[in-house]
């Protein structure tokens, strides 16, 4: 999800939750409107079925490290979009620069993704019903993650990576019922609870910008607090308030220096670097998690065709 140096800024007029709807969102000042070119577009892929072909990874691989945000290097190309998920269980690209949405397929391992992220090889993570499911980006096609047990306390969490190399396997979850901070390896299934940050309220959204923190943005209070997590301890190193109304359902995402909050089908943008907030238009879904890995760049990019996928 969800900011580098960019959090010595008063940060996001955004927050991020996928639980009970509501709010008004952002104080917006206008912007891009639609959902572009690709909207409502059907996904490429020809193979609905699991592995490598359909995009799907464990996290491992011998790739070389790459460096934090680099746009490309040595990802592939359906790790350098934005995904987002909702209600209908569908999964969408989204490319910020036309603001454009395409259809990748519809999820039928889950009809209440409520999370997501991706990873450095393209495979998206949704999180549905207490369960994380890997999912191609290709083709929509997914299943629950081969390793993933249940676990108690966790029956809806945000979910992100915060590494930089192609063979980071710990996916981070926070709980949207006690707080706890999670680690998830996904190659061998090992589960543990780091700790429990110093949050207000459970609720919101977690993403990562590729500087290897967690970026938490609680939901239900006004002003909204957005922490600075520190995966390996579940320390809070840094709390902003964010003056934003309204409160409720959001799915948070970062691209090319921004954020992108998306309440219900409502697309924002905030930009860190001017402190402003636009409404850009609107999603061609009910969004419930948005998500993207640490491949996406982390300057500002205003033009530009989506990768190839």
């Amino acid at each position: 999800m969800r900011i580098g140096a960019l959090l010595g800024l008063g940060l996001l007029a955004l927050w991020g939750c996928s639980g009970a709807r509501g709010g008004s969102g952002f104080a917006p000042d206008g912007g891009r409107t639609g959902t572009g070119p690709g909207s409502g577009g059907p996904g490429t892929g020809d193979d609905a079925s699991l592995g490598d072909d359909a995009g799907l990874s464990s996290g491992g691989g011998a790739q070389d490290a790459a460096p934090p945000g680099d746009g490309g290097g040595s990802c592939p190309a359906n790790a350098q979009m934005v995904y987002v998920t909702g209600q209908p269980a569908e999964l969408w690209s989204f490319w910020p620069p036309t603001f454009t949405f395409t259809k990748i397929g519809n999820l039928t391992c889950t009809s209440n993704p409520t999370h997501m992220t991706v990873d450095r090889n393209g495979t998206a993570w949704v999180v549905g019903d207490g369960n994380v499911y890997q999912t191609s980006t290709k083709t929509a096609a997914c299943s629950v993650a081969a390793k993933w047990q249940p676990q108690a306390s966790f029956s809806d969490f945000a979910d992100s990576f915060v590494g930089v190399t192609n063979n980071d396997t710990s996916l981070f979850l926070l709980s949207q019922d006690t707080g706890q901070l999670g680690r998830f390896d996904i190659a061998s299934g090992g589960f543990g609870v780091v700790g429990t940050p110093s949050v207000s309220a459970p609720g919101g959204d977690m993403t990562s910008i590729g500087d290897g923190k967690l970026w938490f943005l609680e939901a239900y209070t006004s002003p909204h607090p957005l922490y600075e997590i520190d995966p390996a301890t579940a320390m809070v190193v840094k709390t902003q308030n964010v003056n934003a109304p309204g409160t409720g359902s959001q799915a948070l995402a970062y691209f090319g220096a921004r954020f992108y909050a998306f309440e219900n089908n409502i697309v924002y943008e905030y930009d860190p670097a001017g402190n402003t907030i636009k409404t850009l238009g609107n999603a061609p879904l009910q969004v419930t998690g948005a998500g993207q890995s640490t491949c996406v760049p982390t300057v500002t990019v205003d033009a530009g065709t989506p990768p190839p996928q």
